[in-house]
C-alpha cells in the first residue's frame, strides 16, 4: 500500500523486476507491451503461462487507470482458462470477509456492503469492475489483508502489542508472532523508503534515524509492512488449502514485486504452490527495449505509457 504510487520506469529499476514477457497489444485503445525474460509476448501467450501457476500476484500502481483495466482482462483471461479461478485483493481487509461473501452472493443490496466493507475511496471506478465480474462468473473473492487498525498498532507500539488482542481479533492476522526475517534486499528498500518519509531526504537511507516527534519510527513501520505482507501470504494459502482453487491476487506492486513481500511470506509458508507475479507499470519511456528494464522484478512486466500528470 505504500509503495504503490505513479512511478517512471527509472523509479522502478531501483525494484529489479524479473522481466519475462511482452507484446505490444492494446487495451481499450491504450498502448501497453508484455515483456518476460527480455522478450515480448502477446497476451494469450502470457495467460496460457499464468493460467498454470497455483497463485499470480499482479503489482499495481493504485492509481493507475490503465493498470485496473489491465487487471481485468487478466482475471477474465484466466477464468477463460480455467473457470475454478478465484480472485484476491488487498483492498479489502480479512475481517469484512463475511459482508463480501454475501454480496457476492447477493444476499445483501450494493449499498449496504459499500457501507459495511470500507472500501478504499476509488472502489466504483477502479475496483468495483472486477468485483462485478466475480460476482456475475460466482467467482470466489478472498478479502486478503489485515485490518488497519491492527497495522496501526505495530506502527505505533511494535509487533509485539499484537499478542494482547483477544482471540477473535487476531482470527484476523497471521499466526503471531509473525516472523520478522525478510530477504535483506526487501529490507533494505523498505528502510531506505520509511527512513526517507520520516526527513531523510538524502540519497542514502540512515540506518536508525531518529523517530520525529508523534512520528512511528522507521523500523515499526518496516513491521507494519510485513504485517501487511504475512497476512496476505496467509489468506492467500488457507483458501487455497481449503477450496484447491487457482488465485489471481492484486496488490501494490512491492508487495509482490522482486519475489519479495507477501510473494516471498507465500513461498516460505507454501513451498509446493506454484506462484508467478506480473507487475504493471506506466513508464515515460514507452514503449522502452529489454534492455532499459529491470533485471528481476516480475515474471511478467507490463509496460504502459506514463500517466498524464494532474494539472
Amino acid at each position: 500500500m505504500f509503495f504503490s504510487t505513479r512511478i517512471s520506469l527509472h523509479a522502478v529499476a531501483g525494484l529489479a523486476l524479473l522481466v519475462t514477457a511482452s507484446s505490444l497489444c492494446h487495451a481499450q485503445d491504450k498502448e501497453y507491451v508484455i515483456y518476460a525474460q527480455g522478450k515480448t509476448v502477446t497476451m494469450e501467450s502470457m495467460l496460457a503461462d499464468l493460467g498454470k501457476a497455483n497463485v499470480v500476484f499482479v503489482g499495481e500502481n493504485h492509481d493507475h487507470k490503465q493498470g485496473h483495466e489491465l487487471e481485468l482482462a487478466i482475471l477474465q483471461g484466466l477464468y477463460a482458462h480455467n473457470p475454478k479461478q478465484a480472485f484476491a485483493l488487498e483492498m479489502f481487509e480479512r475481517d469484512v470477509q463475511p459482508v463480501l461473501d454475501e454480496y457476492l452472493g447477493d444476499l445483501i443490496s450494493e449499498s449496504s456492503f459499500l457501507a459495511a466493507s470500507r472500501p478504499w475511496p476509488n472502489y466504483k471506478t477502479d475496483y468495483a469492475p472486477l468485483i462485478q465480474f466475480c460476482k456475475e462468473k460466482k467467482i470466489p473473492v478472498v478479502a486478503s489483508n489485515a485490518p488497519r487498525r491492527y497495522v496501526s498498532m505495530v506502527s505505533r507500539k511494535g509487533p509485539e502489542s499484537l499478542l494482547a488482542l483477544p482471540k477473535v481479533s487476531k482470527a484476523n492476522l497471521a499466526p503471531l508472532p509473525y516472523s520478522l526475517e525478510i530477504p535483506a534486499e526487501y529490507d533494505r528498500r523498505l528502510s531506505e523508503i520509511f527512513s526517507t518519509s520520516h526527513g531523510d531526504t538524502g540519497k542514502a537511507a540512515t540506518p536508525n534515524p531518529p523517530a520525529m516527534p508523534n512520528m512511528p519510527s522507521p523500523e515499526n513501520m518496516k513491521r507494519s509492512q510485513e504485517l501487511w505482507d504475512c497476512t496476505m501470504a496467509d489468506s492467500i494459502a488457507r483458501f487455497v488449502r481449503k477450496s484447491h482453487r487457482s488465485v489471481m491476487h492484486i496488490n501494490g506492486s512491492m508487495h509482490s514485486d522482486s519475489g519479495f513481500g507477501a510473494m516471498d511470506r507465500l513461498r516460505r509458508e507454501s513451498p509446493n504452490l506454484k506462484v508467478k507475479n506480473v507487475t504493471i507499470q506506466p513508464s515515460e519511456l514507452y514503449p522502452v527495449a529489454p534492455t532499459d528494464l529491470p533485471a528481476d522484478s516480475a515474471d511478467y512486466v507490463i509496460v504502459t505509457k506514463a500517466v498524464p500528470e494532474k494539472p
